[in-house]
């Protein structure tokens, strides 16, 4: 341990200076790697590729740690299944215009085998809250065993980063196809940019789930790492209640709402008591959410219809369910879990269809 922190020991704060943007044409190359490998780092970066090192490591035992040159790296001997991690940065700018430079970096695990779970790629937007700490990571997924897509090509222009994405041969299996993406910090959140242009949750006049109201204690936007679409989660708190609330989708809306109940042992199975906590809930949500329209076709089935954990297609233009489960049962305790979509586009059900933000029937699709 002492060596560990003799390793990261801190700097002194130092005067965080804004760096001059690069200009819009200039194009930074994240590949090929052989330009990234033994680069000496400044000061501060160097600091900060320290800190995600330690958040990397956390608990786990390592048997080597490079911090001389980019890119860093730690090794993990992980009870005979051993992997390393790699860190480098790959684009420094001020992406929010505060003052503090920001990273994209470059997060490269690789495990012992190509479908070893350890194998993994990420490239990671850090805005920094100062000079070493970050207070948002939004990740764009560019390999994983089982993703749905592989990243082959990555380079910035500007402030844009621009990739070349294939379906992944292990998902996929065959005819696979291929598209091109840009992604842009803007407007408070990294966006893949066709998401702005081409999918109707894009043009929602708020950005939140719930209404302006005190018991919101957590609100975060992102990306979704799959089909590139923003993502809102929020958490309502007040006494003993806690809701986690999410929403995705590019033209279909995606909502789910979670939450627990304590419950009279009797009433763990009990068909009328889920019925009347599912309604209280759903009425609960209506009134406090963006979306009480939404909530409100799901109160009027329930109302006339059993609570079950069959998902509800017979509605047009939605797709429903509540799911109630006893996860631990050695607690009286009851999961509700709300999935709620609405579908204004039949022809985006699945991940490909999503990220490519298709409008048309398969068969008149063409290659991407």
């Amino acid at each position: 341990m002492a060596v560990l922190l003799l390793v990261f020991s801190c700097k002194e704060e130092k005067k965080i200076k804004k760096v001059k943007k690069s200009p819009k044409n200039e194009v930074t190359t994240v590949e090929p790697k052989k330009e990234i490998e033994g680069r000496i780092l400044s000061e501060i970066q160097s600091d900060f590729l320290k800190q995600l090192v330690i958040e990397e490591i956390g608990q786990q035992k390592y048997d080597n740690l490079q911090t001389e040159k980019a890119p860093y790296s730690v090794h993990f001997t992980n009870d005979g299944d051993p992997y390393s991690v790699r860190f480098d940065i790959i684009k420094e700018q001020d992406f929010n215009d505060d003052g503090i430079i920001d990273y994209v970096v470059l997060r490269d695990s690789s495990g012992m085998l190509g479908g070893n779970a350890n194998t993994n790629q990420d490239y990671i937007y850090y805005i920094m809250k100062d000079e070493i700490y970050y207070k948002e990571a939004h990740s764009i997924l560019g390999y994983a065993p089982f993703s749905y897509n592989i990243i082959d090509e990555a380079k910035f222009e500007g402030d844009t980063l621009k990739v070349k994405i294939t379906q992944n041969f292990r998902t996929y299996m065959e005819d696979l196809k291929s598209a091109s993406l840009s992604f842009v910090y803007t407007n408070g959140n990294l966006y893949e940019e066709s998401y702005l242009s081409d999918c109707k949750l894009a043009q929602l006049d708020s950005k939140t789930i719930f209404n302006d109201i005190p018991e919101i204690t957590k609100r975060i936007r992102s990306i979704e790492m799959h089909n590139y679409c923003e993502t809102i989660g929020e958490v309502y708190e007040k006494d003993d209640v806690f809701i986690r609330a999410d929403l995705g989708g590019c033209d279909n809306l995606s909502l789910t709402f979670s939450t627990y109940y304590d419950v009279e042992k009797s009433k763990l199975k009990n068909a009328a008591f889920r019925k009347n906590t599912t309604l209280e809930l759903l009425n609960f949500l209506s009134a406090n959410t963006q979306f009480s329209e939404e909530i409100d076709v799901m109160i009027e089935y329930y109302e006339q219809n059993p609570v079950t954990d069959k998902s509800i297609e017979t509605v047009e233009g939605y797709s429903f369910r509540v799911l109630i489960q006893q996860n631990d049962p050695k607690k009286n305790e009851l999961r509700f879990l709300v999935q709620l979509e609405k579908i204004d586009n039949p022809y985006q059900k699945e991940n490909w269809e999503i990220a490519t933000r298709n409008k048309t029937a398969p068969q008149e699709n063409e290659d991407y």
